[in-house]
């Protein structure tokens, strides 16, 4: 081999020795490694043997031991167990806590919810009672309201009465007092007799001045007729009416009718 590797230029004759020295260097370890190996499994069961059979101290001392470790992992599993049971109540017990504050939670909402409601509920009945404190007010003004009105009128009604009573009578006085003016003026004509009757018209002014006067009705005697008109020409003016007020006047002696019988100069 040597001789072929030279000749074709392989590796030197120091490199091939090493190679050759490290391959029996690890033959001889793998062949060593398993006769211990061998060894170990053939003389540990006669080792073990004869310890428990020449030391039977040692071997109570291992129960012994045994026993300790036992009562350890049952005393273990206990605590375990314990423990558990603690992590359990724990549990129990924070779930307690938990439903008794939603259970406080839902109670204090539930509260709130009622007064919510309960003040919504006084509200609307205030309001329900104002409006009808306001409509209840409403009316009584309103019936207060129609009562001065009635009595408003009433009072009108009865002044308006009395105020055109009043007038009336003023009226009347004053119409009495021109027809009596022109009566005692008046010279009844020969031939008048009870039955005839002669209406004449004046228009006046506010100082009782005569405008014009008309027979407007006649007696069917002229000279009865004209001794009306003579009569109130002999008067020639009321001034009495400058005593009337304004008003009167233009409703009622602006335009005057008078009749004129022969029974007036009788009475």
């Amino acid at each position: 081999m040597m001789y072929w590797l030279l000749k074709n230029e392989g590796y030197p004759p120091s490199v091939a020795a090493a190679l050759l020295l490290h391959g029996i260097l690890v033959w001889i370890i793998f062949d060593r490694s398993e006769d211990r190996q061998n060894q170990v499994r053939i003389e540990r069961p006669a080792i073990v043997a004869t310890t428990v059979q020449a030391n039977p101290q040692r071997m109570r001392r291992v129960e012994q031991m045994e026993l300790q470790r036992q009562q350890q992992r049952q005393q273990a599993a206990r605590e375990q167990e314990r423990q558990r049971d603690r992590a359990r109540e724990q549990e129990r017990q924070q779930q307690e806590v938990q439903q008794k504050q939603e259970a406080d939670r839902q109670r204090v909402a539930k509260q709130k919810r009622e007064q919510e409601q309960e003040q919504a509920r006084k509200q609307e009945q205030e309001t329900q009672q104002r409006v009808a404190r306001e409509q209840e007010q409403q009316r009584q003004q309103a019936v207060r309201e129609q009562a001065q009105r009635e009595a408003e009128l009433a009072r009108q009604q009865a002044a308006s009465q009395q105020a055109l009573t009043e007038e009336q009578q003023l009226v009347a006085q004053y119409q009495s007092i021109i027809h009596d003016l022109v009566t005692q003026n008046w010279q009844l004509p020969p031939g008048a007799r009870n039955g005839m009757l002669a209406v004449v018209e004046l228009r006046l002014t506010p100082t009782g001045e005569i405008i014009s006067k008309n027979i407007v009705q006649s007696s069917g005697d002229a000279l009865f007729d004209r001794s009306v008109l003579q009569a109130v020409d002999r008067v020639g003016s009321f001034p009495e009416l400058k005593e009337l007020p304004i008003a009167v006047f233009e409703r009622w002696f602006r335009q005057i009718a008078l009749e004129f019988t022969p029974q007036d100069l009788l009475r």
